[in-house]
């Protein structure tokens, strides 16, 4: 058995005890201050690595909307080409098919001989009709036959009271030209 003999003055007990309290509150106080400078310390630093993810996350929604914008920009590009090229094809299928008179032009520049003027020429259809003169009945007769040699040309008609003159032929003569002699690079 253990006896405790306390033979202090009741002063110096009670200085004993304030002392052993007041370490004991503040071993307690810098035991709470340690534990809340540990948490502030953890907060702080996740509070840190949050901004800094935030941040990468920020700077990587900027660069997906940079490039997401230069997808639209890129796919609004493409969608301009591919309308642009169904109308270019549309062009082309209508230039293939368009039926150009200057070919008439073309062909009359290849048959025409130097003593023969044209006057008018006058188109309805495929019927083409000329008007001119010619300086020689000669001529006019050459004319007629390159004319009916050619082979954009069909039905050539010369009315006879054309040639009734020996010089200075005033003529007016008709044929038809060919359907597919009229499209582009047919001659």
């Amino acid at each position: 058995m253990k006896i405790l003999l306390n033979l202090l003055q009741e002063k110096k007990k009670q200085a004993i005890q304030r002392r052993f309290y007041l370490r004991f509150f503040l071993w307690q106080f810098f035991l709470v201050l340690i534990l809340e400078i540990f948490y502030l310390s953890i907060l702080v630093s996740v509070y840190f690595i949050l901004d800094f993810q935030l941040q990468g996350l920020q700077s990587i929604g900027q660069q997906y909307d940079a490039i997401h914008s230069e997808q639209k920009t890129l796919d609004m590009y493409r969608k301009k080409f591919r309308e642009t090229n169904v109308l270019v094809e549309m062009v082309g299928k209508i230039e293939r098919q368009h039926f150009s008179f200057m070919q008439i032009f073309f062909l009359l520049d290849v048959v025409l001989p130097e003593n023969i003027a044209i006057d008018s020429l006058t188109t309805k259809r495929y019927m083409v009709l000329l008007a001119g003169r010619a300086t020689t009945r000669d001529g006019l007769l050459t004319f007629e036959a390159r004319l009916k040699e050619s082979l954009c040309v069909k039905n050539v008609n010369v009315p006879i009271a054309n040639l009734f003159s020996q010089e200075n032929v005033d003529f007016q003569m008709d044929f038809e030209i060919r359907k597919e002699c009229l499209q582009k690079n047919a001659l």
